[in-house]
C-alpha cells in the first residue's frame, strides 16, 4: 500500500508566491494509485501485480485487503471478516469430530455391555468333554472382548473425544474481540480519509476564492482587492497546514491498521495449522488404539481356536461311558458255560444228537416257560 504523503509536495508549492503553481485540483488523485477501502493501492497499469509479503506462499496476509459481495445478499464482506469466519466454521467441525467420537463411544460401550450379558448366557452351558470346553471358551472370549471394547472406549474418551471438545474453550470471544480490533482500526482509517477529504475541500475553495481575487487584481488594482488577496492567503495556508496535519493522521492511521492486518492475519494462519495439527495428532491416537483392541480380541479367539481343534468325539464318548457305566452287556445265548456236545446220554435215550441236555439251559428254561418250546427241540433220529 501507498501513502499520500507525495501530496504534501503540491501543498508546499502553493506558498510560493506564485500564481502558476496553485494547486491543480486535477491533481488531488494520483493517476498511478486507487482507493480501495479508504487505503491506496499501486493501479494496475502501472503495477500489474501487488508486491506480495510472502511470495512463495499462498498466505492470508497477500490476498483479503479488499471486501467480497456477499452472494446471499446486497452487503458486503471485508477479508478478514472472510478469514474469521473460517477460523469459526473450522472450530465448529472441531466440535461435530468430537460429538462424532462421542456417539461413537456410546456404541461400544453398549456394544461390550451386550457381549458381557451375551457371555453370562446359559445356552449349550450343558454340553459336555472337549467340544464343552471349547464352548466356555468362546464364552469367556466374548466376555474379555467386552472388557476389550470398554477400554478402547475409555481411552476414546481421554484421548480423543476430550481433548478435540475442549480444545481452545474461548476461541469464539478471542475471534470475537479480534474483528472488534481490527473493526475500530477500520472505522478510524475511513474517518481520518472523510477528514483529509473535508480539508482538501476547504482548501479547495480557498483556492479558487484566490484565484479569482488575483484577476481581479490583475484587472484592476485596488487596496481592498489586496487586503482581500492576502487574507485569502492566510486562510489558504492555514487550510494547506490542516490538510497536511489531516494526511499525517491518515498515514498513521494506514500504517497501524496495516500492520494489525498482516500480524492478525498471520496469526490467524498459525491458529489454523495448530489446529488441524491437533485434530490429526489425536485421530492418530485412534489408529493406534484400535490395533491394539484388534490384537487383544485375536488373543482371545486363539484359544478358542485351540480348543476347537483338539475336539475328539471318540475321547468325548469314552469319558463319557466311563463317567456313567452301570453294567456290562449280558452274554448272549451261545455264550454258556457248558456246550452242546454230540451223543452223550440224549443218544442213549434214543433222542437226536441235537438234544440239549445242559443243566444250566434246562433250569433257564423251567424259569422261563414260555421260552420251553423254542429252547427244547426233539430231533428224532432216523
Amino acid at each position: 500500500m501507498e501513502s499520500i504523503t507525495h501530496r504534501q509536495d503540491h501543498l508546499e508549492d502553493r506558498t510560493s508566491g506564485n500564481e502558476d503553481k496553485i494547486y491543480n485540483l486535477e491533481n488531488k488523485f494520483d493517476p498511478t494509485e486507487k482507493m480501495i477501502n479508504c487505503v491506496t493501492f499501486p493501479h494496475p497499469d502501472t503495477m500489474p501485480e501487488q508486491q506480495l509479503l510472502k511470495p512463495t506462499e499462498w498466505s492470508y496476509c497477500d490476498y483479503f485487503w479488499a471486501d467480497k459481495k456477499d452472494p446471499q445478499g446486497n452487503r458486503t464482506v471485508a477479508g478478514l471478516e472472510l478469514l474469521l469466519q473460517k477460523q469459526l466454521k473450522g472450530k465448529q467441525m472441531q466440535k461435530e469430530m468430537s460429538e462424532f467420537v462421542q456417539e461413537w463411544i456410546k456404541i461400544e460401550e453398549e456394544y461390550a455391555k451386550n457381549f458381557a450379558k451375551l457371555s453370562q448366557n446359559s445356552l449349550a452351558a450343558q454340553e459336555e468333554g472337549s467340544l464343552g470346553e471349547a464352548w466356555a471358551q468362546v464364552k469367556k472370549s466374548l466376555a474379555d472382548e467386552a472388557q476389550a471394547h470398554l477400554k478402547f472406549s475409555a481411552k476414546l474418551h481421554i484421548e480423543v473425544e476430550k481433548p478435540l471438545m475442549n480444545f481452545r474453550e474461548n476461541f469464539k470471544k478471542d475471534m470475537k474481540k479480534c474483528d472488534h480490533h481490527i473493526a475500530d482500526l477500520r472505522k478510524q482509517l475511513a474517518s481520518r480519509y472523510a477528514l483529509v477529504e473535508k480539508a482538501w475541500k476547504a482548501l479547495t475553495e480557498w483556492q479558487r476564492d484566490l484565484e479569482m481575487k488575483t484577476q481581479q487584481l490583475e484587472i484592476k488594482l485596488s487596496n481592498k482587492t489586496e487586503k482581500d488577496i492576502k487574507k485569502v492567503w492566510r486562510k489558504s495556508t492555514q487550510a494547506g497546514d490542516d490538510l497536511m496535519h489531516c494526511v499525517d493522521l491518515y498515514n498513521q492511521a494506514q500504517s497501524e491498521w496495516f500492520e494489525e492486518m498482516v500480524t492478525t492475519t498471520l496469526e490467524l494462519e498459525w491458529l489454523e495449522a495448530e489446529r488441524v495439527e491437533m485434530i490429526r495428532q489425536h485421530l492418530c491416537q485412534y489408529t493406534q488404539l484400535w490395533p491394539e483392541t484388534d490384537m487383544f480380541n485375536q488373543s482371545t479367539v486363539e484359544p478358542v481356536d485351540q480348543l476347537l481343534r483338539k475336539v475328539d468325539p471318540a475321547k468325548d464318548r469314552e469319558l463319557w461311558v466311563r463317567g456313567h457305566k452301570m453294567a456290562c452287556s449280558p452274554r448272549g445265548p451261545g455264550d454258556l458255560d457248558t456246550p452242546v456236545r454230540p451223543g452223550g446220554p440224549a443218544q442213549e435215550r434214543g433222542w437226536g444228537s441235537r438234544y440239549f441236555t445242559n443243566h444250566s439251559l434246562w433250569h433257564f428254561a423251567r424259569r422261563h416257560p414260555t421260552c420251553l418250546q423254542i429252547l427244547t427241540l426233539a430231533i428224532p433220529e432216523g
